[in-house]
C-alpha cells in the first residue's frame, strides 16, 4: 500500500479538486486577526467536509488557529470556516502546501453549500 492510499483510508471524508476556488486565511490571534496573510487568494488545492489544502508563502506553525474564507458561485457567496492548520511542508524555495482541519462553520449554510458542491464536483470525477 502506497503513502497516498494509506492517507485515504484514514480520512473521514473524501476530498474534491474544485477549479478556480481560491481561498484567504487568518491566523486567530490578536496581533495579526485583522490582516490576511495571503493578499491574494491563493488556490485551493483539494477540500472535503473536514478540510482544505492550499499554497501559501508561509512557513506557519501547525495547531495554529485559523479561519478561512472562499467565495462559491456566479454571485459570489462567502463561506466562512474555522479550523487548524493540520500539517505544512515546503514545495519550493517559498512555496509551502499546507492542510486545515476545518473545527466549526460560521453558519450551518455554509457547511451545506459545501456540502452540495462536493457532491457535484465528485460525480465529475
Amino acid at each position: 500500500m502506497d503513502n497516498k492510499e494509506s492517507l485515504e483510508e484514514r480520512r473521514n471524508f473524501s476530498r474534491v479538486k474544485i477549479p478556480n476556488l481560491k481561498a484567504n486565511f487568518k491566523l486567530l490571534n490578536l496581533r495579526t486577526y485583522s490582516t490576511y496573510l495571503e493578499k491574494n487568494p491563493e488556490p485551493i488545492e483539494d477540500i472535503s467536509l473536514g478540510g482544505m489544502s492550499l499554497k501559501t508563502f508561509n512557513n506557519l506553525e501547525t495547531k495554529s488557529p485559523v479561519t478561512i474564507d472562499f467565495k462559491i458561485g456566479a454571485e459570489p457567496y462567502t463561506v466562512k470556516v474555522f479550523g487548524r492548520i493540520a500539517w505544512i511542508k515546503q514545495v519550493q524555495e517559498q512555496d509551502y502546501m499546507m492542510g486545515i482541519s476545518f473545527s466549526w462553520w460560521n453558519k450551518e449554510e455554509d457547511k451545506k453549500i459545501v456540502k452540495e458542491l462536493i457532491s457535484q464536483y465528485k460525480k465529475t470525477e
